[in-house]
C-alpha cells in the first residue's frame, strides 16, 4: 500500500575496461512471494571509454543508469533474475550516445554474510 524505495550501490566493468561505480535507489514490486520486479535509478561516475577499437565513449564522466529486472525469489531470499540497463549522461556532454546492456543476476542478501 506504500512505496519504499531502498538505497544500493553498484559496480560495473566490461572486459574493455569501461567502469561505472554508482549509488541509488530501487523499488521492490512483489507479485506473490516469488516474483520481484525492481526498477531503479542512479547517478555514477563512468570511465575508461576513450572512442579506441575496442573502447565504449559516453562522451561524459557523469553518467545515468536506469534499470528493469525481474527475478525468482528463493526461500533463503537470493534471486535469479534478467535486467535490462540504459546508461545516458542526459545531453551534459558534447555527445550522448547511451548504451544498453542485459544482465543475468544472481542476488545474494547481505545479512546472509554478516548475520542477522
Amino acid at each position: 500500500p506504500y512505496v519504499k524505495f531502498n538505497p544500493f550501490a553498484a559496480i560495473a566493468g566490461t572486459t574493455t575496461s569501461q567502469y561505472f561505480i554508482s549509488a541509488g535507489v530501487l523499488w521492490d514490486l512483489y507479485f506473490g512471494n516469488r516474483i520481484v520486479v525492481t526498477p531503479s535509478f542512479a547517478p555514477g561516475y563512468y570511465t575508461g571509454g576513450d572512442g579506441g577499437d575496442d573502447g565504449l565513449d559516453l562522451d561524459y564522466p557523469l553518467e545515468f543508469r536506469s534499470q528493469l529486472e525481474i527475478a525468482y525469489r528463493f526461500d533463503n531470499r537470493s534471486r535469479l533474475g534478467l535486467a535490462i540497463s540504459h546508461y545516458s549522461n542526459a545531453s551534459l556532454g558534447n555527445d550522448n550516445p547511451g548504451t544498453e546492456s542485459a544482465m543475468l543476476y544472481f542476488s545474494v542478501p547481505i545479512n546472509t554474510f554478516i548475520g542477522d
